[in-house]
């Protein structure tokens, strides 16, 4: 593994930091409270972003926003990447079909970061805004791992401190969900206690602490990830998204969509014909893309 270069690393908390709070700008003291940066390297640092283009500094107010050039930098990474464009316009299409909230979400690194999200305006922030981060852990990101190798989901369960009964648990559901090809996770997975911990290491990212607390709130409970197999088609039960994988051109999970689930309880047959729809819509974004299905033909089977 090669080592950490802390230049970069500090811009790269910085971009993504401005990245995840769009709607304000910060000072450079507050983005050393934040980052948990030393305040000489942060000003360095911010110089040298300042000097691309990519942070531009307020003379008057003394805060840093984004810069002009990293939109540049969002058109070549969509042209590189053409499965986000297709993800976001086969969204549109799912959300206008549904009347629900459809969201596209990718794996960044150590994270995941949310890239849009279509249809009705929320009544609450269900899915995330764009730029949103999450932590790559168990069990959050399920059907980004499902695909994944054995070092992927061990390192997954264990920066989730998820061992014993419940690692086994997850496990099962991430063969589930490759055979199945698309995950559910329930309502806890976001409750008050994941949320407020959450929201702590977003604004918080410096916070050796922060990660903790969110791994400790999520060990309250086992029920963030749903089994369907040992249910019927006429239980009913209430889940917070449906998510399914889009696919590169070598069979890695790029991408998700996901559709945000009712404010009530529905049969296990709507939740599989949810998924069956919204497998078809990533299915189409994966070939526009010139992505590959792996193993897909085991989902088909499984549908039927």
């Amino acid at each position: 593994m090669a080592r950490a270069a802390p230049a970069a690393a500090r811009a790269a908390s910085i971009i993504s930091f401005l990245t995840a709070h769009r709607t304000r700008a910060f000072t450079i003291s507050e983005l050393v409270r934040h980052l948990g940066m030393n305040i000489a390297s942060a000003h360095a640092t911010l110089a040298v972003l300042c000097d691309f283009g990519f942070v531009v500094r307020d003379p008057v107010h003394r805060t840093y926003v984004l810069g002009p050039a990293l939109a540049a930098t969002g058109f070549a990474t969509l042209e590189q990447h053409p499965a986000i464009e297709a993800a976001l316009e086969q969204a549109e299409l799912l959300a206008d079909e549904l009347g629900a909230e459809v969201g596209v979400t990718a794996i960044a690194g150590r994270d995941m970061v949310f890239l849009g999200r279509r249809g009705p305006e929320p009544l609450a922030n269900a899915i995330g805004y764009a730029g949103d981060r999450s932590p790559l852990l168990a069990p959050f990101g399920a059907v980004f791992m499902a695909w994944a190798d054995e070092d992927a989901v061990r390192a997954w369960l264990q920066r989730g401190a998820v061992t014993g009964r419940a690692a086994a648990l997850y496990r099962r559901v991430l063969e589930e969900v490759r055979v199945r090809g698309f995950s559910v996770p329930m309502p806890a997975i976001v409750s008050p206690a994941v949320t407020k911990a959450i929201e702590h290491l977003r604004d918080e990212p410096g916070d050796a602490g922060a990660e903790h607390e969110l791994t400790s709130a999520l060990q309250q409970t086992d029920e963030m990830l749903l089994l369907l197999d040992p249910l019927s088609a006429t239980d009913e039960i209430m889940f917070k998204t449906v998510a399914a994988p889009i696919f590169d051109a070598i069979g890695r999970v790029l991408l998700s969509m996901s559709i945000t689930g009712p404010n009530h309880p529905v049969r296990v047959q709507d939740v599989f014909d949810l998924g069956q729809r919204l497998m078809q819509s990533t299915a189409i974004a994966t070939r526009q893309a010139r992505g590959r299905l792996p193993g897909w033909e085991h989902a088909d089977a499984a549908m039927r």
